[in-house]
């Protein structure tokens, strides 16, 4: 993981220097026959240069289907034209950032953190189970709180009463888990 982690920053400064050159070194990372690729499973795009890498990697890759969840929205936006021309690339803005005042200006595509099952439905969102809904292009879609909460806030409260209905999270183990229990 250390390594992992250490490859992927090395790459993010590469970016900096030369995009072209990082978007070959993000290409060489994945495996072949690799069919969809979720881009940061935590973290998110830290330059315009970083982001631009994995745009050229879209393209230079178009068997491969590629999907993010963002908070760099600017990076998103700069790209707009670009992206239009990507079928095999898709993005989803996360609220809760700096700049979450673009998700509406600029009518992006977002998932939205409930509480609970019953939160989701009175928005009219459908809840996201298993990164279907992010991987494809669509509308707005629901996430479960996950994740670590601050101890006795509301968002803690809500994450333990979905825990003592069966909530495990979004791992690939809580996944399991919670497969079994719809079951």
């Amino acid at each position: 993981m250390y390594n992992s982690r250490e490859n992927n920053g090395d790459i993010i400064e590469l970016a900096a220097i030369d995009y072209k050159q990082a978007a070959k070194e993000l290409r060489k990372a994945i495996p072949k026959n690799t069919k969809i690729v979720r881009i940061h499973v935590g973290g998110d795009f830290k330059t315009q240069a970083y982001f631009d890498a994995w745009l050229t990697v879209a393209e230079l890759c178009p068997s491969i289907h590629f999907y993010a969840y963002t908070k760099s929205l600017p990076f998103w936006i700069a790209r707009t034209d670009a992206l239009k021309g990507l079928k095999n690339f898709v993005l989803t803005a996360s609220r809760g950032g700096y700049q979450d005042k673009l998700i509406s200006k600029h009518n992006l595509r977002e998932a939205v953190v409930v509480y609970s099952e019953e939160q989701a439905a009175e928005l009219k969102l459908e809840i996201d189970h298993d990164d279907s809904h992010a991987a494809n292009r669509g509308g707005d879609f629901a996430l479960l709180i996950h994740g670590s909460q601050p101890k006795g806030s509301e968002a803690s409260k809500a994450l333990q009463q979905l825990k003592k209905k069966g909530w495990t999270g979004y791992s690939d183990k809580g996944r399991k888990k919670n497969d079994k229990a719809k079951a």
